[in-house]
Order: C-alpha cells, then structure tokens, then sequence
C-alpha cells in the first residue's frame, strides 16, 4: 500500500470531521439566535400588552383626586412591572430605558385623569401624546433590536 494513498484517506478523514463540526456550530450558533428573538419578542409582546391594557384602563379611571400619585399601585395591578422587570433580563440597556419612560409616560397619564382633566383639555392631550411618543420611540427600539437578531 502507498503511503501517499494512505496520507490522501486520513487529510480526508480530517476534512471531512472538521467541516461536520464547522456546520453542527453554524447550525447551534443559528439555533441559539433564532431562540434569543423568539424570547426577546416574547418579552417585547408581553410588555407592549400590559402596558396598553393599563393606559386603556386609565382612560376610564373616574377623577379621583387623591388618587393623584398613586398610578404605581394601579400600574402594578395590571402586570407592567412584571412584564419591565422580564424585557430587564433579555434585553439591552437602551431598550430598557426606553421602556422606563413608556411605563412612567402612563403614570404621568393616570395621573392627569385621576386629577379630573377632561380628555379634550391641554393637560390631557399633552399626557395622551407623550405616552404615545414614549411608545412609538419603543416599539422602533424593539424593532431595530429584532432586526439585529
């Protein structure tokens, strides 16, 4: 037998094992970063919810006014905290703070309804317009970060 027969079958031996190793990693990298966005938008999706759940049900607070401050307890009923402290654990510090404004752009909300400002006053549509700014702000956020993955 060669030697050069028997030098060509193990460099092909080799080859061949690392180029099965090569894909399996490509394959776990690509699994690992389709994983990592499925939870991201999973916490994006769960936070972007609460969050408008409790300014729907802000909308319909009755004025209140020693309620006024208090729009933590009433946004904690509704998950938002839970929700911030989950995008807290996947999420980048960008988003993060991001998402901190949207949450303390509907407190500032409830506490414009609760204090009685009708929803045609300045007051109010001021709050309205900031929350959603605060929103829209993250939801590009979100996007760019989804985008990325």
């Amino acid at each position: 037998m060669q030697w050069s027969t028997i030098a060509a079958t193990g460099v092909g031996a080799v080859l061949g094992v690392l180029a099965t190793l090569v894909a399996d990693h490509v394959r776990w990298r690509r699994d690992l970063t389709e994983g990592d966005r499925e939870t991201l938008s999973t916490a994006f999706t769960e936070y972007l919810t609460v969050l408008s759940e409790a300014r729907d049900a802000f909308t319909r607070a009755e004025p209140s006014p020693e309620r006024v401050g208090t729009g933590h307890i009433a946004i904690g009923e509704h998950g938002v905290y839970t929700a911030q402290h989950r995008l807290e654990l996947v999420a980048e510090r960008p988003l993060v703070e991001k998402a901190g404004l949207a949450t303390l752009s509907v407190l500032d909300f409830h506490d414009v309804v609760v204090a009685g400002h009708a929803s045609d006053s300045g007051e109010y549509v001021h709050a309205w317009r900031a929350v959603r700014q605060a929103r829209a702000a993250l939801i590009e956020e979100m996007r760019t970060v989804l985008k990325r993955r």
